[in-house]
């Protein structure tokens, strides 16, 4: 699934033992990216290690850690169909089980601020609320987890059910999925 293009979007990790977040920099396209680029900032964000500059996202990053203990993972991509729900200043109900699986229901759309400093962070999780995912008007989407790989996961089913949601659009009114309360099993074993 394309998440990103070139050098949009941006992806941290936060390590628990030593309080350090570690975010893709700036301008750097992913496919010639290595280990060496990422940047390890405190969470104040100052730079403790690498040699470039870390992604213009990062106060976003670190608010979000900061306001939530539970997320130690961020994705935060440009996925085509996300920023197409973005734009039309929608909400993807949970149409299908993953959106309820990954995203925790449905995927809110906030109306556009600009990024890049830690009110926007305040602005993000608000709409998020309890999900793991939200969208960002004009800008894509966020997701977070217990891990970055759980982050990105959840944006790559946050972006699947966008699609989905834009497919059924001119149809008819899509139905949405009922959350399937007995045995959870649309439930990852995290989330349980």
């Amino acid at each position: 699934m394309n998440l990103m293009t070139m050098t949009s979007g941006n992806f941290s990790a936060r390590d628990r033992e030593s309080g350090l977040i570690a975010v893709t920099p700036s301008g750097r396209p992913y496919g010639t990216m290595t280990p060496a680029d990422i940047v390890l900032v405190q969470l104040n964000g100052t730079v403790v290690d690498g040699a470039l500059k870390p992604s213009s996202e990062t106060p976003l990053h670190l608010g979000v850690y900061e306001a939530r203990p539970d997320v130690d993972g961020i994705a935060h991509v440009h996925s085509v169909h996300a920023n197409a729900v973005g734009a039309l200043g929608l909400s993807v109900p949970p149409i299908v089980g993953t959106l309820w699986r990954y995203v925790g229901g449905t995927l809110e759309t906030a109306p556009f601020m600009e990024s890049g400093s830690r009110e926007y962070a305040a602005h993000a999780l608000a709409t998020m609320g309890e999900c793991r995912a939200m969208i960002m008007a004009n800008h894509g989407l966020l997701a977070v987890g217990e891990t970055v790989e759980k982050a990105l996961e959840t944006a790559a089913y946050a972006e699947e059910g966008a699609r989905v949601f834009l497919l059924t659009l001119g149809h008819g009114e899509p139905s949405t999925h009922p959350r399937p309360e007995a045995g959870m099993m649309y439930a990852p074993p995290w989330w349980r």
